[in-house]
């Protein structure tokens, strides 16, 4: 009889094969226009190159209204597309960090988003009630949601990108909109993320597409070297004691001990009242333990993030128009912000 360990593992498996899509795509989709007049000949402009180098960027497309509890199903499915009118609703693009990394660290926020968005709207109403803070001035609209959760490339099954720099991920994320006929999004990005959604924002033939950003504990500056040294240990890790630790701690009911200081020390504490409160967020953070598996199909990605800094060139962040929402949840990151936002005004 299999262990306990073999038959999550097995499960995980499912999850990460069962929940996706993928895209070929140009891999290197823009050039950079050195003849913009926007920042004195440097702005850049969304020129095709002619190469037949081609990427793959794995994604999950999805609608608020179908969007199930747990936010992967480890049952296959049979449809291999997705339904085109979920393209014209209004789109929200989640783009994760690097550690955990991957279209399910995008989707487990998608879930989150769809869930309180099904609370919060009084044409949907759920099982589970209303948030009492949410009054009906705050209720959405009845209109659904279409839900773009992003691998970022060397992340799981997309490709590492040949040029590895925030602007290089940004095209081909807006190029995966563009084939998608997507008319406008919505960014959601999460620590490393952060560059990846202002160069799309600030991307020429783009920018009018992207109406908001939502930023979560953004990284918008080179790590220091503490920063660096910590990152590097975390990649030494191996993937089968990554894979173990998180069955150990992670593969629990909600309502465990272990599993909720586990969560507490990934999520934050308020992850913790979360779970107590809401049945349904509640198996949305049972699901976590998926981030930490398959390290090895991560890890390219993640070291691809260490490198992107190098090449960092924050002057056309300013190009970019979309209204800007920043949320930090330590007093260090909003000093960094704060310490940025000062230094662009400059």
């Amino acid at each position: 009889m299999a262990s306990g360990f073999v038959r999550w593992k097995s499960h995980v498996d499912k999850l990460l094969r069962f929940n996706h899509m993928t895209m070929t795509l140009s891999a290197e989709p823009f050039r950079i226009n050195e003849s913009g007049p926007q920042t004195g000949g440097r702005d850049r402009g969304l020129a095709r190159r002619s190469t037949s180098a081609t990427a793959t960027l794995q994604y999950a497309f999805d609608s608020t209204l179908g969007f199930p509890e747990p936010f992967l199903d480890d049952a296959p499915q049979f449809s291999t597309s997705f339904e085109p009118s979920v393209s014209h609703l209004p789109c929200v693009v989640f783009l994760h960090g690097s550690d955990p990394g991957g279209f399910d660290v995008a989707r487990w926020v998608a879930g989150g988003l769809a869930h309180v968005h099904t609370l919060r709207n009084p044409l949907m109403p759920s099982r589970f009630g209303f948030y009492p803070a949410y009054s009906a001035q705050d209720a959405l609209s009845g209109t659904p949601l279409a839900m773009l959760s992003v691998s970022r490339p060397g992340f799981l099954e997309s490709t590492p990108s040949p040029t590895p720099t925030f602007l290089a991920q940004a095209a081909t994320v807006a190029q995966l909109i563009e084939r998608l006929r997507i008319p406008a999004v919505h960014v959601i990005a999460h620590r490393e993320a952060a560059p990846v959604a202002l160069e799309m924002a600030a991307l020429a033939e783009f920018r009018h597409r992207v109406r908001s950003i939502a930023l979560i504990d953004p990284l918008l500056t080179p790590p220091t070297l503490a920063q660096r040294v910590t990152s590097r240990m975390r990649t030494l890790s191996p993937e089968w004691a990554r894979t173990r630790a998180a069955y150990n701690a992670l593969a629990r009911a909600a309502a465990d001990d272990i599993f909720l200081r586990t969560v507490a020390e990934i999520c934050g504490t308020a992850s913790v009242a979360e779970i107590k409160e809401d049945p349904a967020m509640a198996r949305l953070y049972e699901g976590i333990g998926v981030f930490f598996s398959h390290w090895s199909a991560r890890k390219p990605g993640a070291l691809a993030d260490a490198l992107m800094w190098a090449r960092l060139d924050r002057r056309e962040w300013r190009l970019a128009s979309a209204p800007l929402l920043c949320i930090t949840s330590t007093s260090a990151d909003t000093a960094d912000s704060d310490a940025l936002a000062r230094e662009e005004a400059a």
